[in-house]
């Protein structure tokens, strides 16, 4: 557990907001090679590719401390702002970073599905690559477990915290791993899906399997105010059935 890299002068460098820089250039690689091989104009790319990083940047801290600690937002408002210090949740992420795509296809009056398939390798890709920060940062740690994948973080670290320093489960690391393997299968599929709009909800409907299963071993859930609902699990759901839903009417009306 690494949460800062170093220290130059007044300027320190944080892991997690360094794997999440890492993850926006990994994912801006792969979607430049996607335009490169569809012969799309790569400007459109660049400009395509800054909205979705605002858009996804805001919606991921807003959903978060939404479920986490909404009063904050009156309490502290200039602390939301704080986005070097992690409490970014991926949901509000995709949330934030599809209507900054829609905003988009329609200013440049393009296809929406066009552009979220192009992407949609980059951003699991990326998702796959921020766990790493996670893992660094000390953050979305599992639960206690005597199992021989356990392990322990330092002393003062969330889940030392949480738990008393009881090994948990590597949940960043079961995501990096899952979220790598999506990227390699959507990577591999992607010229055999015809229709617009059918890899990017490929990829929604897999992470969406991932979430769930890894959610259920996360020991920093947030929750459904009041209930013990897990959010991510129960989102997670909402959008596997809804993007199965409409990968069903494309494939049909593709026929």
């Amino acid at each position: 557990m690494h949460p800062i890299i170093a220290k130059l002068g007044p300027f320190t460098i944080y892991s997690y907001g360094m794997m999440v820089a890492i993850a926006f250039l990994a994912g801006l690689h792969i979607a430049r090679i996607e335009a490169r091989r569809k012969g799309l104009d790569i400007n459109i790319v660049y400009d395509f590719v800054f909205y979705l990083i605002i858009g996804s940047l805001i919606g991921a801290r807003l959903y978060y401390l939404a479920f986490f600690n909404p009063s904050i937002f009156i309490k502290d408002p200039v602390s939301v702002l704080k986005l070097w210090e992690g409490g970014l949740a991926i949901h509000g992420a995709l949330l934030g970073g599809t209507l900054s795509a829609i905003l988009f296809s329609r200013i440049r009056r393009t296809s929406f599905w066009g552009l979220a398939d192009l992407t949609a390798p980059s951003m699991i890709l990326g998702q796959a690559i921020g766990r790493i920060g996670c893992f660094l940062n000390g953050c979305c740690f599992g639960v206690p477990t005597t199992s021989f994948f356990g392990i322990r973080f330092p002393k003062g670290s969330l889940p030392d915290l949480a738990y008393g320093g009881l090994p948990v489960y590597p949940t960043q690391i079961y995501e990096f791993l899952l979220d790598l393997s999506a990227f390699f299968i959507l990577w591999s599929i992607r010229r055999r899906i015809r229709f617009n709009g059918g890899l990017f909800l490929v990829y929604l409907m897999m992470y969406s399997c991932i979430r769930i299963w890894v959610s259920s071993l996360r020991g920093d859930s947030l929750y459904i105010w009041g209930t013990g609902i897990k959010v991510a699990q129960a989102v997670s759901a909402a959008i596997f059935i809804i993007a199965l839903v409409i990968f069903m009417r494309k494939m049909k009306q593709d026929v």
